[in-house]
């Protein structure tokens, strides 16, 4: 179980760690969700199963490598540093995406074999993106673990939801802000003497906002120092072999092998949804770019109050009743977009899935933090990533397996198949989350009885 800290961070350090979290959902709402898919996929004419390569494997680079490095940043208490390395990369990556955009359009056009040239170009733009992609997802180990850092264990729950919610404002401003440069209007209106460049002037604009907003937590947050106990020597061979100690151990932690096995479920499911909903709301219910862009500006408000509202509950009820219930939800909502084809009840269910997919961020922290020992939270936090983006690797290939299997039917079937087989694999995490241990309770009393 997490040690118990009840000493107060100073509120700039929580404000900005909940700015990263603006940051970087900014970028997944540009890149992951909307633009980057609707690019390569409708405006360059590449294959799902493209899309679903590309984020496979930069989650597949997150499994193998993010454990070990989280185990490092646990015994050189180094995780702000970490966080900052891979913030470049993904942000580096992203500006790179823009340039791509505007060389390698211009090079195929101009070469004597357009075809081979469009696949290279093809190729070198999906590189940018794993890389991109990878710091991205990687970075979210280092945020996740500085939690109790700017938190105690009666307000995680809280400052946790605070960051998923703030985290959906980023979203806002990033499409807003990214729809300036796509098609040239604001709030609706069109700039004058401004001609919108497409999905892919999206990606410079949003590499701007992430460096805006990520650099408090670098300059206002700190990591206490690490006791002379906890400090450890650190060797890659032997970091794997704890790696896979600690997966093998996992029943020292009653209930920490089945949340994760859990997750492994869930998220394979919500990774995808997330991937391949802006492509989603384009081929399948008809929506243009720009009534996509204004179906996912409009559910950010609900997202808002999900997250934080989803904060509070998991606060009071404890994260892994809140998530339970979370889970349940995505299962029918998921049931409900497969079963109509009605726009109305796509943009309602379009505001609950932005809801549920900020509460289980909000509830999932807390319930590993409960689950394990504080100081070692870097490395199953790595644990956590290893688990979430093995998932997000199958997600993907599942996505594209099914569109391929039923190629010869409508895009419509093709597409809600994949969600109803993302349903059924939801279904299972949520029997397994079920029997995860509720240990909000034993530590809230510890917390007074310190208090006290």
């Amino acid at each position: 179980m997490c040690a118990v800290d009840n000493t107060k961070p100073r509120l700039i350090s929580t404000v900005s760690w909940v700015l990263y979290d603006l940051a970087n959902t900014a970028y997944s709402m540009n890149v992951v969700s909307l633009y980057f898919g609707t690019w390569l996929l409708i405006h360059l004419g590449q294959p799902d199963l493209m899309l679903s390569l590309a984020n496979s494997i930069s989650m597949g680079l997150v499994a193998i490598t993010l454990p070990v490095l989280g185990e490092l940043s646990d015994c050189k208490g180094k995780k702000l540093v970490s966080l900052l390395i891979f913030t470049i990369l993904c942000i580096g990556g992203t500006a790179l995406l823009g340039g791509w955009d505007l060389v390698l359009i211009k090079w195929v056009a101009l070469s004597a074999h357009p075809i081979r040239s469009a696949a290279i170009m093809g190729w070198l733009i999906v590189m940018t993106y794993i890389a991109a992609n990878y710091a991205y997802q990687g970075g979210l180990v280092f945020y996740n673990a500085l939690l109790p850092s700017v938190s105690t264990p009666r307000t995680m729950g809280r400052v946790s939801g605070y960051g998923v919610a703030v985290g959906y404002f980023g979203s806002a401003i990033g499409l807003l802000v990214a729809r300036v440069f796509v098609d040239g209007t604001f709030l609706g209106r069109k700039i004058a003497s401004l001609e919108g460049g497409g999905p892919a002037a999206s990606f410079l604009p949003t590499a701007l906002l992430f460096i805006v907003f990520a650099v408090p937590i670098f300059i206002f947050v700190s990591e206490p120092p690490l006791p002379a106990a906890g400090k450890r020597s650190w060797n890659l061979r032997k970091s794997y072999r704890r790696v896979w100690t600690s997966l093998r151990d996992t029943q020292k932690y009653p209930g920490l092998l089945r949340f994760l096995v859990a997750k492994f479920f869930y998220e394979d499911s919500i990774e995808t949804v997330i991937i391949f909903m802006g492509v989603f709301t384009q081929k399948v219910m008809g929506f243009t770019l720009s009534q996509t862009n204004t179906f996912f500006f409009l559910v950010i408000p609900a997202a808002v109050i999900g997250s934080a509202l989803c904060g509070v509950l998991t606060d009071h009820y404890g994260p892994k009743k809140t998530l339970v219930s979370v889970i349940a939800l995505w299962i029918c909502a998921l049931g409900v977009v497969i079963a109509n084809s009605s726009a109305i009840v796509y943009w309602m269910m379009g505001g609950v899935i932005g809801a549920l997919m900020g509460a289980t961020w909000t509830s999932a922290r807390p319930l590993l933090v409960t689950l394990v020992p504080g100081e070692m939270l870097g490395e199953f936090f790595g644990l956590y990533a290893l688990t979430g983006k093995a998932a997000a690797i199958i997600g993907p290939l599942i996505w594209g397996g099914v569109t391929i299997a039923l190629n010869s039917f409508s895009v419509a079937v093709q597409y809600k198949s994949a969600l109803a087989v993302l349903a059924g694999l939801m279904s299972v995490g949520l029997l397994l989350l079920c029997r995860v241990p509720d240990l909000h309770r034993q530590q809230q009393a510890a917390s007074d009885a310190q208090v006290f």
